[in-house]
């Protein structure tokens, strides 16, 4: 069994630390009902397409997720309001994949991303342990996402270059050999700097799934002994 994740309660009680981190218009529970279609990673685009063919808008925000007896952490999302104003989640959630669900969104205050460079927003991190294994997974985290960041602003540097969503991936065009040439270039540069520090992030995960795992056990031991206790009492008191 992996590292647990859910989807957050909103009233659980480090939420109002996690939402002090992001200063969010307000926090919302939104039906979730992955559409067909829809693609897993692609929240933005998979908004955009709703738009054009059924209207409403498109409304950014952070998915609010823990990481039980670990963490809670923010991840940039975007749902889709219908012209009746009701609020729906139409793609697949990054851990649970096409189930139904209610994903704790977080409304950002910033409205006006363009999709030609999408946002790269860092995931927000609210610890519920201290500890040098949630520490240091943090740290490679915001590592992985410096690297892509400066990647992509190097890309957009390009004179030719634009972007455009792809089936699985964004797509950087380029209209000249002499900026083809410096795409392929930065791609040989930070690549590989990518990877490696994803791996050295991942590497990370075990430890994690091990302290959680364990102080889960210890949770539920605990409930089983003070259910113990309470079925004595009322034998006792019987």
């Amino acid at each position: 069994m992996g590292l647990l994740h859910r989807d957050a309660a909103l009233d659980h009680p480090a939420m109002p630390l996690l939402l002090a981190r992001l200063a969010p218009v307000r926090a919302v529970a939104v039906p979730r009902y992955p559409l067909a279609g829809s693609r897993q990673g692609r929240c933005y685009w998979n908004v955009r397409d709703q738009v054009r063919a059924q209207g409403g808008k498109c409304v950014f925000g952070w998915m609010l997720v823990e990481i039980p007896g670990v963490a809670l952490f923010a991840w940039h999302h975007a749902i889709w309001e219908a012209s009746s104003g009701q609020l729906s989640d139409i793609s697949p959630h990054p851990v649970t994949g096409w189930g139904v669900g209610s994903t704790a969104f977080a409304v950002d205050p910033v409205q006006d991303y363009p999709l030609d460079w999408p946002p790269a927003m860092p995931q927000v991190f609210e610890p519920l342990v201290q500890t040098g294994a949630l520490d240091r997974f943090i740290a490679a985290e915001a590592e992985v996402h410096a690297l892509r960041e400066r990647y992509r602003d190097a890309e957009r540097e390009i004179p030719s270059a634009t972007c455009f969503d792809g089936d699985s991936d964004l797509i950087v065009h380029v209209e000249s050999a002499t900026d083809m040439v410096r795409l392929k270039k930065l791609e040989r540069r930070f690549v590989p700097m990518i990877r490696t520090a994803e791996s050295r992030r991942d590497a990370l995960i075990p430890a994690l799934t091990e302290m959680q795992h364990a102080l889960l056990d210890r949770v539920e031991n605990s409930a089983r002994i003070a259910e113990r206790a309470a079925e004595i009492l009322r034998a006792v008191g019987g």
